[in-house]
């Protein structure tokens, strides 16, 4: 029996090494290739965890809606940013990018929950009030800055000859406070129950995330 399980566990362990890329050696094969820079994001939060799925395009003109951008031409990109693992990178060939991130932040401890959603719009954003024929803004700058509570514009993704362009996610001031019954409406009984002997009837939504833009490379 124990020979049975340690050979189970060996093929698990193998099965989960060769599924998983690492981001270093990722890094290494791109910065050799002269046709490719990078993006990547880098979350030095240290309590709790950052979910960011992005998705990146190259015309922002298409864009009627966060869910409605370059349906056919796009690449989707999603990774758990833990305080153990910060970093996701995105090798892309040379030229211009647009992308849309939905961004989530949890930190969890007994009977205090509290949860942070974010949209960040890379190198465009909606119009308002918004118009059907022309929706879309291009954005020029060259920092992120925020919309609103929840909505922040970033420059656009410009990658050039082994250069790197990185997102920093970073704990700030607390902007707003709410409370929230979000996690309570989860459809999963399961995770329902935990959520409500773990968090309790509400927990909150706290808008703390700093977003910052850097650039390396050399540029040619």
């Amino acid at each position: 029996m124990k020979k049975y399980l340690y050979i189970s566990l060996s093929l698990l362990t193998l099965l989960l090494r060769c599924s998983t890329s690492n981001p270093k050696t990722l890094e290494a094969d791109v910065m050799t290739d002269a046709s490719y820079g990078y993006f990547r994001w880098h979350n030095s939060i240290r309590d709790g965890y950052v979910v960011v799925e992005t998705k990146i395009f190259q015309d922002p003109k298409e864009c009627h809606g966060d869910y409605n951008c370059s349906p056919q031409d796009h690449l989707i990109k999603k990774a758990n940013l833990r305080p153990s693992d910060p970093s996701m990178v995105i090798p892309l060939k040379l030229g211009e990018y647009y992308a849309i991130t939905k961004l989530r932040y949890g930190d969890a401890s007994f009977f205090y929950c509290q949860t942070s959603d974010l949209t960040i719009y890379h190198g465009f954003q909606f119009r308002e009030p918004y118009d059907p024929k022309n929706p879309t803004v291009p954005y020029g700058s060259n920092k992120c800055e925020f919309l609103s509570e929840d909505q922040v514009v970033c420059p656009s993704i410009q990658i050039t000859k082994k250069g790197i362009q990185e997102i920093k996610l970073s704990e700030g001031e607390t902007r707003e406070k709410s409370i929230s019954f979000r996690h309570l409406l989860e459809p999963n009984l399961i995770l329902f129950t935990i959520s409500l002997l773990y968090c309790g009837p509400v927990s909150r939504s706290v808008d703390l995330i700093e977003v910052e833009e850097r650039r390396w490379g050399d540029g040619g």
